[in-house]
């Protein structure tokens, strides 16, 4: 019995012993779900090698050793990484530091993946590795499969002076397929796309240190079904897109297709370094594609296209929908510059809960529709081509919540997942309700409640001591749900009551202004 005790415990130690991941890898690999990874130096998987991770498996990286280089995983122009993940399962890329020091961003460098598709630099070498090329002739080439895949808490130096993006594509050809990927609290990108081809669904960027999707170098790929929040503690962008610095005219010139993207702002917290935090930035002579665009809570503009050769694409190489929402955005939709070329709705899309701009919160989160909203039934057509879905609203969440199982916030329990609603905009409330969001708010708060049939309304803001401090609502509204802005920027720090008054009901909401 000792004997048959000693040979299972043997067996056992054997099974979570830990395997250390460094250098290249040079035959082809299986990561198991039962064996304990972990990422303790720059890993190569090197051309004619495929590496397989199956369903559940965890990789956990090690912080730099001292040098300064972070451990990443590079696929190198022609291997393949198989990240074939499912929503029960995910593959998990994150740091082996202890779960009480995290979230932190910065831990451990990012996934990185090498291609043959066409860039407009020809060759090139990926920011912050020497040796590694990335480029070529073709647009199909075939880097693969990334599906349900995690990359939490990375960006950290992985070369002299180059933090490293969440996941990189670097000219990865259309042939690969990426859906159901996401990168939360990394320091630099969320996912950046060197040139290539490659297109993309069901994306979500969370709480990135620098731009939650960056494309240049000619990048000529699609995307669908996007989400990004952005942090109060650190304010990127949501789109940051560029073609060459060095020569616009660059061939050939990046054109993302994007659509149905939800971009969160950060509803506040500390401006960019150039004081604007735009939510999109085109520049450097990139082209795009832009429909069903969602747009809430930017510190500055909505969307703003740099230098004069650049804006001169618009209407041409720059194909921005009327349809998109911008809403809430602190500068306005658009610069000064698009101001009056461009234009979008401006109506609050009504998310279901939503606490903006707080990564290190607890808040619940659901960036799905209300009924009423005005996103829902009015998505434009998208091209018939065989890799857009047609969907009949703006922004990334129909009635789908395509986060739910397997993204950080439903990890963290942050995943609301209110009761499904129907979509009909004509939709008439049954209930008389009040709430405010963000809650405690600086200095802005939207204030949401609900009329069960078309009457007089009265909502004001008082103080503890019960004196209405200013009136935001007075006379007749529709039934149905409405928002209305609150701003606090004459308010102390303090407690405060809202109050909804309407055909001999009233309704009191509790409130916080922290500054």
């Amino acid at each position: 019995m000792k004997r048959v005790c000693i040979a299972i415990l043997a067996t056992l130690i054997l099974a979570f012993a830990q395997v250390p991941i460094s250098g290249d890898i040079t035959s082809n690999s299986i990561w198991t779900a039962d064996q304990d990874y972990r990422l303790v130096g720059q890993t190569f998987v090197k051309a004619g090698v495929t590496l397989t991770i199956e369903p559940g498996t965890v990789i956990k990286a090690d912080p730099d050793d001292g040098t300064g280089i972070a451990p990443a995983l590079v696929i190198e122009r022609g291997a393949k990484i198989i990240a074939n993940g499912t929503a029960d399962a995910p593959i998990t890329f994150t740091s082996s530091l202890p779960e009480s020091e995290l979230p932190q961003r910065g831990t451990w460098g990012g996934l990185i993946i090498l291609g043959n598709a066409p860039t407009n630099k020809g060759e090139s070498f990926i920011e912050g590795l020497v040796g590694v090329p990335y480029g070529g002739h073709d647009p199909d080439d075939d880097s693969g499969i990334l599906r349900y895949v995690r990359v939490w808490y990375g960006g950290a130096v992985i070369g002299q002076d180059n933090e490293i993006n969440g996941i990189s594509f670097g000219a990865v050809g259309r042939g690969t397929t990426v859906e159901h990927c996401e990168v939360a609290y990394n320091l630099d990108d969320g996912f950046e796309f060197f040139g290539g081809t490659v297109e993309v669904k069901y994306l979500s960027a969370l709480f990135c240190g620098d731009d939650a999707f960056d494309t240049d170098e000619g990048y000529q790929g699609k995307g669908q079904f996007l989400f990004t929040m952005l942090g109060q503690d650190i304010c990127g962008r949501g789109f940051e897109m560029d073609n060459d610095g060095s020569d616009f005219n660059n061939q050939p010139r990046s054109y993302p297709q994007f659509s149905n993207v939800t971009m969160i702002g950060p509803n506040g917290g500390t401006p960019d370094n150039d004081g604007s935090d735009e939510m999109i930035r085109l520049r450097e002579g990139t082209g795009g594609d832009f429909r069903n665009i969602l747009i809430v809570h930017g510190n500055g503009v909505g969307l703003a296209v740099k230098e004069a050769d650049t804006q001169a694409l618009i209407g041409d190489s720059i194909l921005w929908n009327a349809g998109n929402i911008i809403f809430d955005c602190d500068l306005g939709q658009f610069a000064p510059a698009q101001t009056g070329v461009l234009s979008a709705v401006d109506a609050d899309p009504l998310l279901r809960a939503m606490e903006a701009g707080l990564p290190f919160g607890t808040g619940q989160i659901d960036p799905r529709l209300l009924r009423g909203s005005p996103a829902l039934n009015s998505g434009v057509e998208l091209p018939d081509d065989g890799f857009f879905t047609q969907v009949s609203y703006v922004g990334a969440f129909g009635e789908e919540l395509w986060l739910e199982g397997w993204s950080i916030l439903a990890d963290k329990g942050r995943l609301a997942n209110l009761s499904a609603v129907e979509n009909e905009a004509s939709f008439r409330p049954e209930t008389f309700e009040l709430s405010a969001y963000p809650n405690p708010f600086n200095p802005q708060a939207q204030i949401r409640f609900s009329l069960p049939t078309s009457r007089k309304v009265n909502l004001s803001v008082y103080n503890l001591a019960g004196k209405e401090l200013m009136r935001l609502v007075d006379g007749e509204l529709d039934s149905g749900y409405h928002s209305v802005s609150l701003d606090g920027s004459g308010l102390a720090t303090g407690i405060y009551f809202i109050r909804l008054e309407s055909a001999g009901q009233s309704s009191l909401y509790k409130i916080t202004l922290l500054k």
